[in-house]
């Protein structure tokens, strides 16, 4: 029997791998391995001038356990896919090319949580029209969320979201003008949880992204699952979640 394929968990703006410990300890107990990625612009002082030292934080993470010859599933939150995607771009070279080095293992699955899709070239504040949502706290080069647990947490309560509102940390603004020049869910399968009362990437907005996947690249996207979630299904659905998750893994559910 194949081995099962580890985790490599990518966290969206302002939060930690901490935050996605609910799921994390499900699929711990499952049998597999989790790696979470602590993004370089996770409270960074200064704040970071683009994604550059995101990006190499999850190449790093990608390439070490690639390199132990163990195979991967990718689980990208909101901003996570932006240096998410970029991340992969020596990746897809070598599947480009079908110059698989010898020893390592392969990206099974991509999974975008309530996530962004970006065409290459795009940005998060290209999807926003270059626009500021309205709960964008922007100081300088430092960006926080405004009622963070109206947006983020709206399905919990406020005791259960107090702990996760307190453990987050400024994230660097500039990083949203940030353009992946790859676009990994074109040739990698890809999973897509949509989160229907999300309120930080609203329900038409991911499924406009999803439609212009399909318009983009008619097979990405080959499975989409659904939840009556908020922005954190990892927090308050991690059952369910961590069942789609294994399922994404080959592990069925």
């Amino acid at each position: 029997m194949a081995s099962k394929p580890d985790f490599i968990i990518v966290p969206g703006a302002w939060h930690s791998p901490e935050s996605f410990k609910p799921t994390s300890d499900l699929l711990e107990k499952a049998g597999y391995t989790i790696h979470g990625v602590t993004h370089a612009s996770f409270g960074a002082s200064p704040p970071l001038q683009n994604f550059d030292p995101d990006v190499q934080v999850i190449r790093d993470v990608v390439n070490k356990v690639l390199s132990s010859g163990k195979d991967v599933v990718m689980v990208y939150h909101s901003y996570g896919s932006v240096p998410g995607s970029e991340a992969l771009v020596e990746y897809m070279k070598d599947l480009e090319t079908g110059n698989k080095k010898d020893g390592w293992g392969k990206i099974q699955r991509l999974v975008f949580c309530c996530s962004f899709i970006l065409p290459e070239g795009g940005s998060l504040m290209s999807r926003l029209q270059f626009k500021d949502l309205p709960w964008f706290i922007v100081n300088g080069d430092e960006i926080l969320p405004d009622t963070p647990g109206e947006i983020f947490y709206n399905d919990l309560s406020a005791s259960a979201a107090a702990p996760y509102i307190a453990a987050l940390k400024p994230h660097s603004y500039k990083t949203f003008s940030s353009q992946p020049s790859v676009a990994p869910w074109k040739v990698i399968p890809s999973t897509y949880i949509v989160c229907e009362n999300d309120l930080a990437i609203p329900l038409p907005a991911q499924e406009g992204m999803l439609e212009m996947a399909h318009q983009m690249a008619p097979t990405s996207f080959d499975v989409i699952e659904r939840c009556s979630a908020s922005h954190s299904p990892f927090i308050s659905q991690p059952e369910w979640l961590s069942e789609k998750l294994i399922k994404a893994a080959g592990g069925g559910g």
